[in-house]
């Protein structure tokens, strides 16, 4: 699923710059010889071996846990074999080509289905052979969330999977200035212990411990503080939502909130999140015995004066959590980073311009497609079925965006597909299809990938924008009934 491996490492010692460490050394030393004179006397008594299987000497020779591992070097006369690579555990897809005829006995009689309305559009391509199958379904349609494939494909692209975002902190004497670089996940506070929220985030807490050292060593301990998330510009409401999104389905868009503005007490969305990050700064600092006076202001700093700062996970991470959870607010932000990194201003427009740029350049064909954001929250997006098949073909052969595909949720377990597939004519897809959703009131969608009876990668898009409310769950059903036919179906040729 592409989640990166993640290392512990143990510090050995107190202090930063490691002056403990011989004084630790020598007592190390001195306990070895110790237990070496003490090894001696219990094979002289004839009980060493049997002190040893009961790992008594072992005991010994770490009390206090100041041994590991890495302190028990192996015998130099130890050779082992390199170690292999692991095998694939599954053959590489490799079925015959698919048959058009045998896709459209399989799914016309489930896109005729009553429930999904009178708009329906289904296309599917032979990702093993790279060609195009069937479709059907003309014109445009709203695609909902399916619509952060398109944003993340292009952000991927175009910004590139490593890329980290910065959240800074710089001086000016008795001032700093809190400065938002458009971390998605940045967090008040680090998880619980037995938490372990992915991607990682980088948190306030972190952030206000190396600004009070930093202060420390410059002698200062009251402060001014100001705030500035002046990275992102535009509207932070896109005026094309439904005029309740906001607070109640997302936050205005900023380049500096915590949590991303909710509140962990009420779970209420703030609608000024950078001030609200700002004052949860402040209070940190005022946990590590800093004084901070007068008022927050907000202000566009200048300064490379940094003195502290915490990154975000790499941006792989960000999309595979925006796609697997259907992340609004992450998913816009990122929009305005693919903005930035086109040299377009980084706004709702701005954003759109780059990621029309971006994918058309990779080969996704454009046409009518009418897009107002990046999350697929507005009614008003539309667009066209090739651009949805060409979007997921594209993420299957980009090496900048390898393992988007192994980002979409799968079938019945979890994200947004965690509690579908689970009705009569499901089976076939649970656990094999993966596809983003793509849920507004009367809009039902799924974009993504699935693997044939016979062995062959199909990419496919479903959208039904016509659904009455009344129809909802049934629609979502026939709509998993679709993609595990698809599963099912014997369609080589």
């Amino acid at each position: 699923m592409g989640i990166g491996r993640r290392a512990r490492r143990r510090d050995l010692h107190n202090s930063e710059d490691g002056r403990n460490r011989p004084r630790r050394r020598s007592r190390r030393v001195g306990r070895r010889v110790l237990v070496g004179l003490l090894v001696l006397v219990i094979l002289a008594a004839g009980g060493g071996f049997a002190a040893y299987d009961a790992g008594y000497l072992d005991r010994f020779l770490c009390a206090g846990g100041e041994c590991t591992a890495q302190d028990v070097l192996p015998p130099e006369e130890l050779d082992l074999p390199r170690a292999r690579p692991a095998r694939p555990v599954l053959e590489p897809a490799s079925g015959s080509a698919v048959s058009a005829a045998k896709v459209r006995a399989a799914v016309r009689p489930l896109l005729n289905d009553k429930a999904l309305g009178k708009h329906v559009g289904f296309a599917v391509a032979d990702l093993t052979h790279d060609r195009r199958v069937w479709g059907r379904g003309q014109g445009t349609f709203v695609p909902a969330s399916t619509l952060k494939l398109f944003t993340s494909l292009a952000a991927l692209h175009r910004i590139g999977p490593g890329e980290r975002f910065s959240t800074t902190v710089t001086r000016h004497g008795n001032r700093i200035v809190l400065v938002g670089g458009g971390d998605p996940y940045l967090a008040s506070k680090p998880p619980k212990p037995g938490e372990h929220p992915y991607p990682r985030p980088a948190t306030i807490v972190e952030l206000a411990d190396r600004t009070a050292t930093a202060l420390a060593k410059a002698g200062i301990s009251s402060v001014r503080l100001g705030f500035d998330d002046s990275l992102f510009t535009g509207p932070a409401v896109n005026p094309r939502w439904e005029s309740d999104y906001v607070p109640s389905v997302t936050t205005p868009v900023s380049a500096l909130w915590v949590d991303q503005g909710v509140s962990a007490k009420t779970g209420v969305r703030s609608t000024t999140p950078a001030q609200d990050a700002a004052k949860r700064f402040a209070h940190a600092l005022r946990q590590r015995g800093l004084t901070v006076r007068g008022k927050l202001t907000r202000q566009v700093e200048h300064s490379d004066d940094v003195i502290a700062a915490v990154r975000s996970a790499p941006l792989e991470q960000i999309t595979q959590s925006l796609i697997t959870h259907s992340d609004n607010q992450a998913a816009e932000v990122v929009l305005r980073h693919l903005a930035i990194a086109a040299g377009e201003p980084a706004s709702f427009a701005g954003g759109v311009r780059a990621m029309r740029q971006t994918l058309t350049q990779m080969g996704v064909p454009w046409g009518q497609n009418r897009i107002f954001d990046g999350s697929g929250l507005s009614r008003q997006n539309r667009v066209t079925l090739t651009s949805e098949l060409a979007v997921l073909r594209e993420a299957a052969e980009s090496s900048a965006a390898a393992g988007m595909l192994d980002d979409l949720p799968v079938a019945g377990f979890e994200g947004s597909l965690q509690d579908r597939f689970v009705t009569a004519g499901t089976g076939a897809g649970l656990g094999l299809v993966r596809a983003k959703t793509g849920t507004l009131t009367g809009v039902h969608g799924l974009s993504g990938t699935t693997v044939t009876a016979d062995g062959a990668v199909l990419a496919f898009v479903v959208l039904a924008d016509k659904v009455k409310p009344a129809n909802t769950l049934e629609a979502r059903a026939t709509l998993a009934k679709i993609a595990s036919a698809l599963t099912a179906c014997s369609c080589g040729r």
